[in-house]
């Protein structure tokens, strides 16, 4: 092509930069995509513009956030699991105006990926970008939770219409139109076999490209890597822990385990309170999932071995991760965790749950450890492995910072996306 690659981003959230824009706070999720969409802003090879929900906005909200082109269309925070057909003819003016050469979807979770690829009607021009399948987390969702909790409401749930049996559904629900989004795309990104897997079974002629992500500037500062002498001793950092999918419950019958050996161990987990039930108000406010991990608290003696940190921006999480002995991500299902991404960038000893798309990242015994997913008792002994050998723990964080550097290398990423964009407009165009 003799012009830049005109390409228009769908994605989930509002970008950083458009939050700082638009006054609005900026979000602790798509980090990742303020990195990539900063270098394609500086190559001449590709014009970007992007596109985000905006809830409650009834109609295309459009404008510059430095130096990049945006649209939000509408969004009800209230029907996330149902298709809305505005979408689509909003999705049809904002094509209309931008003239994509290229479509490019940043994940499936929600309906208005489908109806980008519908309103754009180019399916050899149209790529998904993989981050999570909400139709295959369907199948993992519960994590080994108990019957009684599954179907247990809360006052909170019973206002909300939704316990975790309803949560599932939703996945279940906007799992559908998640399928059919990835049948009428001509292309797929994706960075593991999981994804692969997944995607080629639910579109087999669809074309697989590999690209990783780009993780948070702060990750990747030498100034920032972690080392056992700075370290509080006996520590864990678990990135999130607010719904089952995140493997909170598992870490705590590990913690049961690691607290007869470790009196002083101490689990951090990044986010709100979900156990909090000091006063009527939190109980009210307490989900069925949230009641339950208050009550293995209690049960097992751990509130004052448990914290929960708050809400924590780039800065603070990447002090955080330094501060803790050890990461665990201790999910039922992800596809690749940016949390293990991000301490493996810091050189920090992970243990994760052998899931997903996980050993596409490290390899068990040379970048981190890996344990079967339902066992806590073998997460508990694999992070005693990393309190008991600072020789181990060094090891495995250098090993795992010159894998992450490969993996989540910036420029090469950047490199990578543009070139599926050259090639899917020059093929297209012979």
């Amino acid at each position: 092509m003799d012009h830049p690659i005109k390409v228009l981003w769908v994605c989930n959230v509002m970008l950083p930069r458009i939050a700082r824009a638009l006054n609005t706070g900026t979000t602790p999720i798509g980090g990742w995509l303020e990195g990539l969409s900063e270098d394609l802003l500086a190559s001449p090879q590709a014009a970007l513009t992007v596109c985000f929900p905006m809830p409650g906005a009834s109609e295309v909200v459009k404008g510059q956030a430095e130096g990049l082109d945006f649209y939000g269309f509408s969004s009800d925070m209230k029907r996330l699991n149902q298709y809305d057909p505005v979408q689509e003819e909003q999705f049809r003016q904002i094509i209309r105006e931008t003239q994509p050469d290229l479509l490019h979807v940043f994940g499936t979770e929600y309906p208005h990926s489908l109806a980008a690829v519908k309103a754009f009607g180019k399916p050899k021009r149209t790529m998904i970008h993989i981050q999570g399948l909400v139709s295959v987390y369907a199948l993992h969702f519960m994590a080994d939770l108990p019957w009684k909790v599954q179907k247990q409401y809360t006052f909170r749930d019973l206002m909300r219409r939704e316990n975790l049996l309803r949560q599932q559904q939703k996945f279940v629900e906007r799992g559908v139109y998640e399928r059919q989004a990835i049948e009428q795309a001509g292309h797929i990104m994706g960075r593991t076999e999981w994804d692969r897997a997944c995607t080629v079974q639910i579109n087999p002629e669809a074309a697989y490209h590999l690209c990783n992500e780009t993780l948070r500037s702060s990750f990747y500062l030498e100034e920032n890597q972690w080392s056992p002498d700075g370290c509080q001793r006996r520590s864990i950092f678990l990135s999130q822990g607010s719904y089952p999918i995140k493997g909170l419950h598992y870490m705590l019958e590990a913690m049961v385990i690691l607290k007869k050996q470790y009196p002083d161990v101490t689990l951090y987990v990044a986010g709100e309170d979900i156990s909090r039930n000091q006063t009527l108000k939190d109980r009210l406010r307490q989900s069925a999932y949230g009641r339950y991990i208050s009550r293995l608290l209690d049960r097992y003696q751990l509130r004052s071995s448990v914290v929960f940190t708050g809400f924590l921006d780039e800065k603070e999480m990447c002090g955080r991760y330094r501060m803790s002995h050890v990461f665990v991500c201790p999910s039922s299902i992800e596809n690749s965790p940016n949390s293990v991404g991000e301490a493996m960038a810091l050189g920090m000893p992970v243990v994760s749950a052998d899931m997903g798309g996980v050993k596409s990242m490290l390899t068990h015994e040379r970048e981190g450890l890996i344990y079967q997913t339902d066992a806590p008792y073998m997460l508990a002994y694999q992070v005693s492995r990393i309190f008991d050998s600072d020789e181990l723990a060094a090891r495995l964080g250098r090993q795992a910072r010159i894998r992450a550097m490969e993996t989540h290398n910036r420029e090469e990423n950047a490199r990578q996306v543009l070139a599926v964009y050259r090639d899917i407009c020059e093929e297209e165009d012979s």
